[in-house]
């Protein structure tokens, strides 16, 4: 909150100039950094081969989506119908009443404040932990295993990766991993990612400059900022810190054009690139957890079935298409993911926060916006609502 000078009694004046004139020596430490162009900083990014880190991630997002508990929007009638499109292998993870699902979990990423605890040794040792009002999660990778474990409902899934009998399998088991990073948008909660998705983004409609040098988590580190210069883009900026001694990213924070205030604000509040105690990559589950074991052979005959069966069987499922490039791309969908329970839009919630337009409704948020077309199509991107419906046309 800013506190204004008229509100200052006149007799604390004195005691407040002092402590300016004490501030200002304070500023000789200032983080001043040799001189580097946007290239040269997006080619110290690019080229961070850090290995060994660890350390704590705060995700913040301000978006204008409330922070919501959706423990009771969902019916046992959705939780049938969701346990019914769900993989067999998965039965586990649906409790009897189900308290979030792909589009809540989502919105609850997409609202507050999120912890997440990482650790990273060489290529194949992995540890994710997001510990916040959904509960801890853990994804864990050790050389060719790998945990998935969720603290809410009390299961796990354990499996290994034969990095040399069976390319297939392991090519499989890797895309069970990401498909859980995936779920609990573990991307969202990277730095680095993020970043690497920004300036994947820079095109000819981008400015890109160097911002104040300055400090994160105890790092120096440069500022990159990236502007899109796109009517219909809903990003106004991106401010990227970059350690100045190893290249990775250590925060990122975007700005909407609704707001002034960072719309989203992902950064390390400690990190540490010294090494990891190994047990830390050794996971028992606790007492009480239902463990299920990933078994590559339930899917081995998928790798046997070429596009035409694999259309066949999977062509109902609805493929997201891109529309447009770059700052004002869209993703489409025609229709609704099916793992969405058809009621969970129609709740007096959900009803709220949805917005008439000609010819659907939208969802919207500070950074994205969503259309839901009256014949079941989706739009969505980082765009304004009049450039999805001139799209939707």
């Amino acid at each position: 909150m800013r506190i204004s000078k008229r509100w200052i009694p006149s007799v604390a004046v004195p005691a407040v100039i002092a402590l300016g004139a004490v501030a200002v020596p304070l500023q000789a430490n200032a983080v001043d950094l040799p001189d580097l162009s946007a290239a040269e900083v997006m080619v110290l990014m690019q080229q961070s081969d850090v290995l060994e880190f660890s350390g704590t991630i705060l995700k913040v997002s301000d978006m204008g989506i409330p922070s919501l508990d959706f423990s009771s929007m969902v019916s046992q009638d959705m939780a049938d119908e969701m346990a019914e499109k769900m993989p067999a292998e998965f039965a586990d993870f649906v409790p009897a009443v189900i308290e979030s699902n792909v589009l809540t979990q989502a919105m609850e990423l997409a609202s507050g404040t999120h912890t997440v605890r990482i650790y990273v040794s060489g290529q194949d040792k992995m540890r994710a932990q997001i510990l916040d009002r959904m509960s801890q999660r853990d994804l864990i990778v050790n050389g060719n295993e790998f945990w998935i474990y969720n603290a809410k409902t009390a299961t796990a899934t354990t499996g290994t990766i034969d990095m040399e009998i069976d390319p297939t399998k392991q090519a499989t088991a890797e895309q069970e991993i990401l498909d859980y990073a995936a779920s609990i948008a573990l991307d969202l909660s990277s730095p680095e990612a993020i970043a690497n998705y920004l300036v994947n983004m820079i095109d000819e409609t981008s400015t890109v400059e160097v911002g104040k040098d300055h400090s994160v988590a105890g790092r120096t580190a440069y500022q990159l900022i990236i502007s899109p210069d796109a009517e219909a883009s809903l990003v106004e900026r991106a401010e990227i810190s970059v350690d100045s001694e190893t290249g990775l990213p250590l925060k990122v924070e975007v700005f909407s054009t609704q707001q002034s205030t960072a719309a989203m604000s992902v950064g390390f509040e400690s990190v540490d690139f010294g090494p990891i105690d190994a047990s830390l990559f050794d996971f028992t589950p606790p007492a009480g957890t239902v463990v299920s074991t990933w078994d590559s052979d339930d899917l081995e005959g998928y790798a046997d079935k070429d596009a035409a069966a694999l259309e066949a069987e999977f062509g109902d499922t609805a493929k997201p298409e891109v529309i447009g490039e770059d700052w004002e791309s869209v993703v489409y969908l025609s229709a609704m993911p099916a793992d969405i329970p058809a009621g969970l839009m129609a709740t007096e919630l959900f009803a709220d926060m949805l917005t008439e337009v000609p010819g659907g409704k939208v969802f919207s948020s500070a950074l994205v916006n969503v259309l839901l077309t009256d014949s079941g199509e989706v739009y969505m991107g980082a765009v304004t609502i009049e450039y999805l419906l001139s799209v939707s046309k």
